[in-house]
């Protein structure tokens, strides 16, 4: 990257404007993001190359995004919200109107504001904190709640559809193209024990009976945006946004912000629950949440915890027993070891669920 091809890059977009600098931003692994200041008064901007080679439909996807966040700015507006670029993102369109452009190279560059005065925190660190991640995700989750999930496309199709997870699984075992299946034999039986209460999540919401609403898909904290005195400015990374279960936000941000090692730590003594995590992310997210969540996403909140790291659990042995195709590794055995600490965990999680519960309920 170079300002030459920065300046290009924003000629596409529609505007000429002098580049007081650039640099690499942010600490994400799938897109190339860059932060673009300007001079004066005006704004600066976050250019942002996505991977098409995840995101399949990258018209899809920003489709998702905008509809997402201008029914966000709508409620804003009307509420009389004075600074509606600092509480949702603002995505600038093409002279075209798509919110892409493409490069020499068939790239495809967004261009949105950058949130001025704002930071975010890479690891929840204390309660207070994990109590403004559950706001903020339920916060978002309620904006969203009147936006039919409908409307918007599955950016990553099946994403967190257990009986598709769980069909990948099985043919992962019967091929055994790494010819690692015995040595996880015993793993391979726990979680198919477990497979018929699990994939009980995609039948209810194959049957209507939790409903199809607009999902964030990567609820970790370093998604918030928070101002100079730690309030909730906004969520970003939206690129997942598509319609789902809010159980999936609920149970995935429990499956990071809960656990008291990595997911991928290999001492499994390390591996316990956060009960505080637990209560006051749960506390916060209820606080934004409960008046439009229904009986049964209430009752099954909880659940969606440990649903969330079974699924992720045999993803990861998928991989593992694929060969180590699709997730990134360190070492040769680290979705093995990925696999056994997150199966740790959700043993851990299962002797702690009746205090879950009674903070859900």
């Amino acid at each position: 990257m170079n300002e030459e091809r920065i300046n290009l890059l924003l000629e596409k977009f529609g505007l000429k404007i002098s580049v007081a600098g650039w640099k690499p931003f942010g600490h994400g692994h799938i897109n190339d993001t860059f932060l673009v200041t300007t001079p004066g008064n005006k704004p600066d901007l976050i250019l942002q190359r996505k991977n098409h080679l995840i995101f399949k439909d990258i018209a899809g996807m920003m489709s998702n995004i905008v509809l997402t966040t201008n029914h966000i700015r709508k409620k804003l507006m009307v509420e009389g919200e004075a600074e509606p670029d600092r509480k949702v993102m603002h995505y600038i369109p093409a002279p075209d109107g798509r919110y892409f452009v493409n490069d020499a190279e068939g790239n495809f560059w967004t261009l949105f504001l950058f949130v001025r005065d704002s930071n975010s925190i890479e690891e929840v660190t204390s309660t207070a904190q994990a109590f403004s991640a559950g706001k903020a995700f339920g916060h978002f989750q309620m904006q969203c709640s009147d936006l039919p999930g409908s409307l918007l496309i599955e950016t990553i199709p099946n994403f967190h559809n257990g009986k598709f997870r769980l069909e990948q699984f099985i043919t992962s075992v019967k091929e055994n193209r790494a010819d690692r299946v015995a040595s996880m034999q015993p793993v391979i039986d726990r979680l198919l024990s477990l497979a018929p209460e699990m994939t009980r999540l995609q039948d209810m919401l194959d049957r209507g009976e939790v409903p199809l609403r607009i999902t964030h898909n990567d609820t970790k904290i370093n998604n918030v945006l928070f101002d100079d005195n730690d309030n909730i400015l906004c969520i970003i990374d939206l690129d997942t946004v598509m319609p789902g279960s809010a159980l999936f936000d609920f149970g995935d941000a429990i499956r990071t912000l809960g656990n008291t090692a990595a997911e991928d730590e290999p001492d499994l003594a390390k591996i316990g629950f956060n009960r505080e995590y637990y209560q006051a992310f749960a506390e916060g997210y209820l606080s934004e949440s409960s008046g439009f969540l229904t009986p049964s996403e209430r009752k099954n909140l909880a659940f969606a915890c440990r649903y969330m790291v079974w699924e992720q659990t045999i993803r990861f042995l998928t991989d593992y027993l694929n060969g180590d195709t699709y997730y990134k590794i360190a070492y040769p055995e680290h979705n093995r070891v990925r696999t056994m600490a997150q199966l740790k965990y959700l043993e851990v999680m299962e002797g702690n669920l009746d205090f879950m519960e009674s903070v859900t309920r």
